[in-house]
């Protein structure tokens, strides 16, 4: 490659450096300007919101002052008469309805179900913390977000001179707000709930073509492509009236025309950068082809005097590059002269240095395995001296000896590098172990830990006889069992399964029995503790768990068991008698799964010396050595195979789990295996 095609690449590489580093620095500084923008974007949307809300509380308030001075409305509320609500608050004009102003007026008691005029009210309304709040006096407001109902802007405020509080709420449709937040920014606005599903909007046929996917929990600013549209995307995460994450505000804001003008603009700046540079190398080409002509005839001369014609004569002289280079010339030509004469002096030197060399390779051949030794040896008598006559002996002596220097190196880093691996996965290996050491014993006392606060001391009260037994299918499990005395007239028992297993399951396992005890010991109605779990557990599930739960209360002086079954196994019942038969099922699904769900309650009578036997599906769901399942029916079979004279709840657990062992004939456990026996003995 001629050298000015080379200075020419070099200049071209250094500009198109050059450019990209000033495109770099340009593109980053909008990046940074972009930023600030969205930043800026997303703090004017979200407070421009919170005025939009603002404006509506006020509505909201304007109408519970009206309401809360007006003593019919007051006297229709003591009465309790819908009839007299409603010609109360069409006198003041608030009557809810869909061309109204208000879209729900609503009656609160945190013992009864809310009393409701106009919308269907979510459910719950409030939650306990915002009702707890309006009832003592302070007034509450902000936005309900729920799956699959209306979005409101509630108001709320306790009603004075009443034997119990009560809340009286008010609450608008969130569109109105919402509409004047887009008309405010000239924008397409909508909201969604926490699961993606949308709320409300105000172009419902823009949302469905655009197709935008979100975090609701996390602020974004971008641009987002509809068709041969582009759109500014804002999207600001939402609170509800508690404060807690509801949903999220998504704006599209059409940007096409800036859009399109900023794309032309870009092109047109690389377009000129691009012309500009071809020329400057093009130009840098030329002038480097005229100046550097001198230098090839230069050239032209050294080549002829490397092939031994020392006739050569260059026509151009001076101090620039040509008459240095002919300088260069004749000290090339006497330099020739006093190499010969050295030539020699350094076959002298060459011969001791052969003798020095031979000497140490013996050495180190002595040093080597058998086989490298004899091959050292080999080599060794072949770089012996030469006949006198021989052509190139010096040349070919030297080649050998290099050869053997050259494999004898080899050998020696063959072996270091060996060596090197060697320890490197020697000590990669301790590592390892130390680290799975310490994994086994971290497990184990997880182990420890989580059976460590599964109940252990038997019911004291002499009405109930009660066994269980829980064996986890790995260190740690999902499964858990618990029973409680909530009164001395009360006694809650509990059988669950959380999805999945391992660590995961056992710290949801291990939340699920502190929320669920801690419930039932205020709450004595099962169907009311198991929606307060559920609502507690589904709010913050971002890992989508779920817990399949029977918990029932045994009322000791009757013998009635009140329960709830939510999405578990249905327990055995087996009466004194011998007889069994399955619980009948609730029809609930697993807890955690979505919130507001409505649980049913069933109900059991046992007479006295009848058992239950709760289980988990690690039971029915075993496998033998041939993969077939254990079954519900040769679990009833066993049940009811077992001899009524003098059972107790120890022997049935034991009964059951030995068939089990029995059927799997050896196989690996591939569930956590649980199971609870109680027997009521009478009043």
């Amino acid at each position: 490659m001629l050298l000015r095609t080379r200075i020419t690449l070099i200049v071209a590489l250094g500009l198109v450096l050059t450019v990209l580093g000033l495109g770099s620095a340009g593109l980053l500084r909008e990046q940074l300007l972009q930023q600030r923008l969205a930043s800026t974007a997303l703090a004017a949307q979200t407070s421009l919101w919170g005025e939009m809300l603002a404006a509506e509380d006020r509505l909201l308030d304007q109408g519970l002052d009206q309401l809360l001075a007006d003593t019919r409305f007051l006297h229709a509320v003591r009465l309790g008469d819908l009839a007299a609500l409603e010609q109360a608050l069409q006198a003041l004009n608030l009557l809810p309805g869909p061309t109204q102003p208000l879209a729900l007026v609503a009656l609160v008691n945190a013992r009864q179900d809310p009393i409701a005029l106009g919308l269907a009210p979510p459910r719950p309304l409030l939650d306990s913390v915002s009702l707890d709040r309006a009832a003592t006096g302070e007034s509450v407001g902000g936005l309900r977000l729920g799956a699959g109902s209306v979005p409101l802007v509630l108001s709320a405020r306790a009603l004075p001179g009443q034997t119990e509080p009560v809340v009286l709420v008010l609450g608008r449709h969130a569109r109105h707000a919402l509409e004047r937040f887009a008309e405010r920014t000239a924008t397409t606005a909508s909201v969604l709930d926490l699961r993606g599903a949308l709320n409300a909007s105000t172009d419902d046929a823009l949302w469905r073509s655009a197709q935008v996917q979100v975090s609701p929990r996390t602020a974004h600013h971008g641009q987002h492509e509809v068709g041969a549209r582009t759109y500014t995307l804002n999207s600001t995460p939402l609170s509800d009236i508690a404060g807690r994450s509801a949903g999220v505000l998504v704006t599209l804001g059409d940007q096409t025309e800036e859009a399109d003008a900023s794309a032309f603009l870009g092109r047109l700046a690389l377009g000129g950068t691009l012309a500009l540079v071809l020329a400057v190398l093009l130009g840098l080409n030329f002038y480097l082809g005229r100046s550097l002509r001198p230098l090839g005839k230069a050239i032209a001369a050294l080549q002829a005097l490397a092939r031994g014609d020392a006739s050569v004569r260059l026509q151009h002289a001076g101090d620039d590059e040509i008459g240095r280079i002919a300088q260069a010339v004749v000290a090339f030509r006497r330099n020739a002269q006093e190499l010969a004469a050295s030539r020699t002096l350094r076959e002298r030197v060459r011969r001791r240095q052969e003798r020095l060399i031979r000497h140490r390779l013996q050495h180190l051949a002595d040093a080597t395995d058998m086989t490298s030794r004899e091959e050292m040896l080999r080599l060794l008598n072949a770089t012996g001296p030469q006949p006198t006559g021989a052509p190139h002996g010096d040349e070919e002596q030297l080649r050998q000896l290099a050869a053997v220097m050259a494999e004898l190196t080899e050998r020696i880093i063959q072996q270091h590098q060996s060596l090197s691996s060697m320890i490197v996965e020697l000590r990669e290996a301790l590592v390892t172990k130390t680290r799975l050491a310490g994994l086994e014993q971290e497990l184990q006392i997880a182990a420890q830990v989580q059976l460590s606060i599964l109940p252990r001391q038997l019911p004291a009260d002499p009405r109930v006889q009660l066994h269980c037994h829980i064996t986890p299918a790995r260190e740690v499990g999902g499964d858990f069992y618990d029973y409680f005395e909530i009164d001395r007239e009360h006694f809650g028992f509990v059988m669950a399964d959380v999805s999945g297993k391992g660590v995961p399951a056992a710290l949801f396992m291990a939340i699920t029995r502190t929320l669920l005890k801690a419930t039932a010991l205020f709450v004595t109605s099962p169907t009311s503790c198991m929606r307060k779990l559920n609502d507690l557990l589904a709010v913050e599930n971002d890992q989508m768990m779920f817990v399949t739960i029977f918990y029932g209360v045994l009322h000791l002086p009757s013998g009635r068991v009140a329960y709830v079954n939510a999405g578990h196994n249905p327990p055995y019942l087996r009466r004194a008698d011998g007889t069994v038969e399955p619980v009948a099922r609730t029809g609930g699904m697993a807890v955690a799964v979505s919130d507001g769900f409505v649980y049913r309650e069933g109900s059991v009578q046992l007479a006295p010396g009848d058992l239950l036997f709760l289980y988990t599906d690690g039971i029915t769901e075993a496998f033998d050595i041939d993969a077939q399942e254990y079954g519900d029916q040769r679990l009833e079979a066993v049940l009811r195979g077992l001899d009524g004279q003098g059972l107790e709840p120890a022997d049935v657990c034991t009964a059951v789990l030995a068939d089990v062992r029995q059927f799997e004939r050896g196989a690996p456990q591939a569930d956590d295996i649980t199971c609870m026996a109680l027997r009521w003995q009478g009043a």
